[in-house]
């Protein structure tokens, strides 16, 4: 293939001498050739619409039953203490935060009653017991497993995901709805879009409304779309099944067709006018090889960065999502003492009851306690949302402070696992980035860290945290990294974890972070304790 520089000396003499006439047909020949839309053209186009809405639609389905599973299987709904409704309102505020997609989510108990339940409303997120609206299945006592199903609402089509509680229905139900409104939002404007069910009921049009497709077509074609699958009914209509309930419908938009067809040959009669005998020959042969070269290398540039950032994207929303599930488990954590010293006091006062020894001073005292253990939940509370608020700007932070933070966020894990943390500061400098993505980093591999330690089975678990100007070392003394895997490690969605424990994008994540938004780098060696992952910012300066 020719490079940019064979061209310059033909690209020079033909715009020296012909500039005006090739410039002006160079232009009429795009515009004609990028303007004119072909039966064979749709056809090609529209089946890589239709994969791409089906892959959007099975990663939002995904998405949903991860996120879904994370709440039933979290340590919010243990055994161990009475669920308060307050808590779980505050988590479910912070889960249906956390991405746009999300509308409701509500916790019923086994027999189909809400208990709580938290919805946006105008931008905002508002919560209540006892919705009106109770779950009903007619065989939910013996559903064990998560299931879903598409429901029509206010909100357009709804993707709704009810999963048991820890797989025991007797615990109850978590029941997430979430909007399919966006995941037509990208349909082009050379097809039209229907979305129908089996019998042929429109759900979404974007172009007509109508309540079904035999209110479109004749009856002979109506039916013949309806019982199509995965084919074209016509040459400009394309069929194919979003799931076994619903099927898209891709009609291809005459009006476009036919209004840039007669602009297209208006602009090809007045090319042909004004680069008769002279302006075609000269202009094709110096500017074809030069625009087959760079549309070329263009078309191969955009796909390319088309799916490196749909990538990014979905590993960023999985990653976040994967983080989140980090925080309920350490909320969980932090609440454990307090909610047991709660239930001390509430035995205690019983008992004073019952002994006739419940007088004033006594429940001073009962108020004083319970209102400080609330209060510490509370700011428990606080200090993460704090903690993973998404920052607007690029600031100037200690790397210290984030680190003596994420600590104290963990506080609780670390003592339920008696582990010895030793944080040891040369030298510290401010670095400049999202403070929000750096916390996320550090506390990845801190609890990846704690994972192996705690994996492996290790006594006297240590963890060494040393700070030298911009350089950050986290080591463990789990063993290190086997040889095998030490290569793989931050490459995506791969863990050593099982499935329902790790995703395998975080420490790929957390390398994007440090190599993209700090100008830094993140790797990993084995020293005489165990694994050493390192972080150095602001190589460049």
């Amino acid at each position: 293939m020719r490079n940019s520089n064979d061209f310059k000396f033909d690209i020079t003499v033909a715009f020296v001498i012909f500039a005006f006439l090739i410039v002006i047909s160079v232009t009429y020949i795009s515009i004609f050739f990028f303007t004119k839309i072909s039966t064979q053209e749709f056809q090609e186009k529209v089946k890589i619409s239709a994969n791409n809405i089906i892959q959007i639609y099975k990663t939002k389905e995904d998405i949903i039953k991860k996120s879904t599973l994370a709440i039933a299987n979290s340590e919010l709904f243990s055994n161990e203490f009475k669920i308060n409704p307050e808590i779980v309102s505050s988590i479910f505020k912070i889960f249906l935060s956390a991405n746009r997609d999300f509308l409701k989510i509500k916790y019923v108990n086994q027999y189909g009653k809400t208990i709580v339940y938290c919805k946006k409303i105008d931008h905002e997120i508002m919560c209540g017991e006892n919705d009106k609206n109770n779950f009903i299945f007619r065989d939910f006592k013996l559903q064990t497993s998560i299931f879903t199903k598409e429901i029509m609402t206010n909100e357009g089509l709804v993707f709704e995901t009810i999963s048991p509680i820890k797989g025991d229905s007797k615990k109850g139900f978590i029941i997430l709805e979430s909007t399919l409104k966006r995941l037509f939002n990208n349909s082009s404007n050379f097809y039209n879009l229907l979305l129908i069910d089996q019998e042929g009921r429109i759900y979404y049009s974007n172009f007509l409304k109508a309540k079904s497709i035999f209110d479109l077509f004749t009856y002979t074609l109506a039916d013949r779309i309806k019982k199509a699958n995965d084919m074209f009914v016509t040459n400009d209509i394309y069929v194919v099944s979003l799931n076994k309930k619903f099927k898209l419908v891709f009609i291809q938009n005459k009006k476009l067709i036919n209004k840039t067809n007669e602009v297209s040959q208006k602009l090809a009669m007045i090319m042909i006018l004004i680069s008769v005998f002279l302006a075609i020959p000269l202009g094709i042969f110096f500017s074809k090889p030069l625009y087959n070269f760079y549309r070329d290398l263009d078309k191969r540039v955009k796909e390319e960065i088309a799916k490196t950032q749909e990538k990014d994207q979905l590993l960023m929303h999985q990653s976040k999502l994967a983080a989140l599930g980090e925080m309920l488990g350490n909320i969980a954590h932090q609440w454990r003492h307090p909610l047991t010293r709660l239930s001390l006091l509430i035995q205690n006062l019983e008992m004073a009851y019952n002994k006739n020894k419940l007088d004033k001073e006594f429940l001073e005292n009962f108020q004083k306690k319970a209102l400080s253990q609330i209060e510490y939940m509370s700011q428990t509370i606080d200090d993460f949302t704090n903690f993973f608020k998404k920052d607007t700007k690029k600031e100037h932070f200690c790397p210290k402070e984030i680190i003596e933070q994420a600590l104290q966020l963990m506080d609780a894990r670390i003592k339920q696992n008696k582990l010895e943390i030793i944080f040891d500061v040369k030298n510290t400098e401010p670095i400049e980035g999202y403070k929000s993505e750096f916390s996320q980093v550090i506390l990845n591999i801190i609890n990846n860290a704690i994972d192996i330690l705690k994996e492996r089975n290790v006594q006297n678990k240590k963890i060494w945290i040393r700070i030298k100007g911009k350089t950050i070392e986290i080591e463990d003394n789990a063993g290190g990294i086997p040889e095998e895997i030490r290569d793989k490690i931050f490459e995506p969605y791969f863990t050593t974890k099982f499935q329902s424990q790790g995703t395998g994008i975080g420490l790929y994540m957390s390398r994007v972070i440090i190599t993209q938004h700090f100008n830094g780098e993140l790797y990993a060696y084995n020293s005489e304790n165990g694994a050493v992952f390192v972080i150095q910012m602001d190589k460049t300066k």
